[in-house]
């Protein structure tokens, strides 16, 4: 089938980098607001429409199909809070999940507490932080609209279930800590124009600082507790010690695997908080990676992964800086970790799948391992003074087991609490299996595969996963959109876990980052080899799939070793590799890509930058690229000009070149079960009619 391209005009405009000339003939697509750009962007979801309008059938099915397997009751592992229950809890296809409310877990009538549905038209109003006061009678939460990066904080009374009249603008990768019952800290970004467009703006986000807010106040007289202007790209993260006694500031230099650690007395009242607090700067290197987990006066606990790169839990003296070890690294990376009354709860990450254990802080030192599902651990509730922890098991097969133990007796009180059901799916009729391959410099890369019994041969449709950056791990965890592709599709679904992930610790992510990033890419590809070799598909029916950094991933192996593969789709990627630090957040992750305005760095990136290694002549395999107009975090101008490019280069050979750019949509999160459903459907029916995968009834 041919494809028309809609034309992209092309401009002469260039710019120097390092000696080189850098031809930027889509540089007007970096404006969202640019009607030139919004033109592009309908005329592309038009060729898109045209082009999938011959596979509308098979299209259909698979809508109706995730929608049914989606259309299922779902819940999460319950808190407890001024002796009530919460939870989350979706009856199937509502666009966002409830939080509901209840008086005990076993005969309880719940009611909702908080419904996000309510908060828009079209479900894309998103709950994403929460937090409980002191006293556990006021509830801070924040919300994003559209998939934005950016949040709103609100305050609910939960014992009458008003909502206070305070509203927080301007907030942005923020937890919120409170302070007793007076109000909380959190970090904020300076203000933009009133007029923008949040989440469709490119301006890098820069200068955030740590304010204070008092109920009852408006956010004009929050006090600043901390702002750092010397280093414009540092983020903050407030937290509140158990004893309310201290502020630990945890600063990170954007998603660098190491932190600092800063600690400041709190006074004994608000208004001495007006006053500049001293921090005491612990750990004032970026040495290692230092996590909160809990305190007794002045000794701080913490996982640290400094001179253990697969975690250890220490004492700090906040007075001293001296560290001492209480629970030393394991053979395997520590992924969690709680401290609840004296009992430390650990979550390691054993060959890809999530086991715990439990031990006392102090005293005896032996580790008990935990009776539980093999899987991931999806979600943990636990608090420091409260004897109730519960958490949520999820795998490939298994939607999700919630659990609920006493942390008194953990084993013995373990409990199911929720056991989330899918009608239609049999996990006896799929195989779940872990192999390990060789990369071609000969390190041993794990890789699940999951498929239905009988599907493995040559002629096997193949979805290739992967994502490999910034210590993030692949673990087996529930998607009815991929029990479509495996159930009614026959697919095969691979996931290796290549290196730049946290899958074996800080020494695993590091062998794929910077100049060693090249390493994903190779572990990637060697991944396909290795199926192909096992008669498990063939380059005619594989396709790859990734999102975000896994864009970048899969853009790179398309043109890397394009006759691998039939089909690619590159969903949020980052592809300018030599200006993806100036948009937004893009700044974040010079730790993991290295600074293109550094030569050395720039001579690995452009080596692998996706826009600027598409090769002419080269016949490509099918391309769909995937963004939303509302991506704050990888702004789409990425996916834009790599899919003109694409156009441009090879309007005759390989391809098909499309993009779909989603409308009031963003990175990801909080992104409604509706759009889920129809952008998933676009996705898998392009991958069928690029893999040959047919519909199995």
């Amino acid at each position: 089938m041919k494809v028309f391209y809609p034309t992209a005009r092309r401009s002469t405009a260039a710019y120097k980098l390092h000696g080189r000339t850098i031809h930027e003939p889509y540089d007007y697509l970096e404006d969202p607001f640019n009607p030139v750009t919004k033109e592009f962007v309908r005329q592309q979801n038009e060729a898109f429409g045209v082009y999938m309008k011959s596979s509308h059938d098979i299209r259909d099915k698979i809508a109706g199909q995730m929608t049914k397997m989606i259309n299922y009751a779902r819940t999460s592992n319950p808190s407890v809070h001024a002796g009530k229950y919460y939870y989350e809890y979706n009856t199937g296809l509502q666009n966002q999940s409830v939080i509901m409310q209840t008086v005990s877990l076993e005969d309880g009538k719940p009611s909702i507490f908080l419904d996000p549905n309510t908060l828009s038209a079209d479900g894309t109003t998103a709950l994403k932080t929460r937090a409980w006061s002191e006293n556990e009678e006021m509830f801070a939460y924040s919300l994003s609209d559209k998939g934005s990066d950016w949040e709103y904080i609100h305050v609910l009374n939960a014992n009458t279930g008003e909502k206070l009249p305070d509203k927080l603008n301007w907030v942005k990768f923020s937890c919120i800590s409170w302070w007793g019952n007076e109000g909380f800290f959190y970090q904020r970004y300076p203000e933009l124009s009133e007029d923008v467009d949040k989440g469709a703006e490119t301006d890098s986000a820069q200068k955030p600082f740590v304010c204070f807010h008092k109920l009852g106040t408006p956010q004009s007289e929050d006090v600043v507790i901390l702002e750092v202007p010397e280093h414009p790209q540092w983020n903050f993260a407030a937290e509140v010690t158990d004893d309310q006694d201290y502020l630990v500031i945890t600063v990170m230099d954007g998603c660098e695997p190491y932190n600092l650690i800063w600690v400041a007395r709190l006074p004994s009242s608000y208004e001495e908080l007006k006053k500049p607090l001293v921090f005491n700067k612990v750990v004032n290197t970026f040495v290692g990676n230092y996590s909160y987990l809990g305190s007794e006066g002045k000794t701080f606990y913490m996982m640290c992964t400094k001179d253990a790169p697969l975690k250890k839990i220490i004492a700090l003296d906040i007075d001293t800086a001296e560290e001492k070890t209480i629970v030393p690294e394991h053979k395997s990376v520590l992924k969690l970790a709680a401290l609840v009354k004296h009992t430390l709860l650990l979550v390691y990450l054993e060959d890809v799948k999530d086991v715990m254990y439990y031990r006392k802080l102090h005293g005896e030192a032996t580790m008990t391992r935990m009776d539980l599902p093999v899987g991931t651990i999806t979600s943990f509730f636990s608090h420091y003074k409260k004897d109730f922890v519960s958490f949520k098991v999820s795998s490939f097969m298994l939607p999700g087991r919630s659990f609920v133990m006493d942390i008194n007796s953990p084993q013995s009180s373990l409990a199911l609490y929720r056991d989330d059901t899918v009608d239609g799916l049999n996990a006896e009729d799929f195989v779940t299996e872990q192999r390990f391959y060789e990369s071609e410099d000969g390190t041993k890369i794990p890789m699940f595969l999951v498929y239905k019994k009988s599907a493995l041969s040559a002629s096997s449709p193949v979805v290739l996963y992967g994502y490999g950056g910034f210590g993030i791990s692949l673990t087996p965890s529930f998607s009815p959109t991929r029990i479509v592709y495996l159930q009614s599709l026959g697919g095969v679904l691979a996931i290796p876990n290549i290196r730049g992930g946290g899958e074996y610790g800080q020494s695993w992510h590091d062998a794929g980052r910077l100049t060693k990033k090249q390493n994903c890419f190779t572990d990637f590809v060697a991944a396909a080899k290795y199926l192909h070799s096992h008669n498990i598909g063939s380059p005619a029916t594989t396709a790859i799939m990734g999102g975000s950094n896994g864009g970048l991933l899969v853009a790179a192996c398309a043109n890397q070793a394009p006759e691998l593969f039939s089909c690619a789709v590159c969903q949020v990627g980052v592809l300018d590799m030599f200006k993806f630090h100036k948009f937004t957040i893009g700044h974040a992750w010079i730790s993991d890509y290295g600074d293109p305005d550094k030569e050395k760095d720039f001579e690995v990136l452009e080596k692998f930058s996706p826009i600027h290694n598409v090769r002419a002549g080269v016949k490509y395999p099918a391309i769909l690229v995937v963004t939303g107009d509302h991506d704050d975090r990888v702004v789409p101008l990425h996916s834009l000009k790599y899919v003109a490019t694409l156009q441009h280069i090879n309007p005759e050979l390989g391809g098909p070149f499309l993009a779909r750019v989603e409308v009031s949509a963003g990175h990801g999160s909080g992104k409604p079960t509706s759009k889920i459903i129809q952008e998933t459907s676009d996705i898998f029916a392009f991958i069928a009619k690029n893999t040959g995968a047919t519909w199995q009834d």
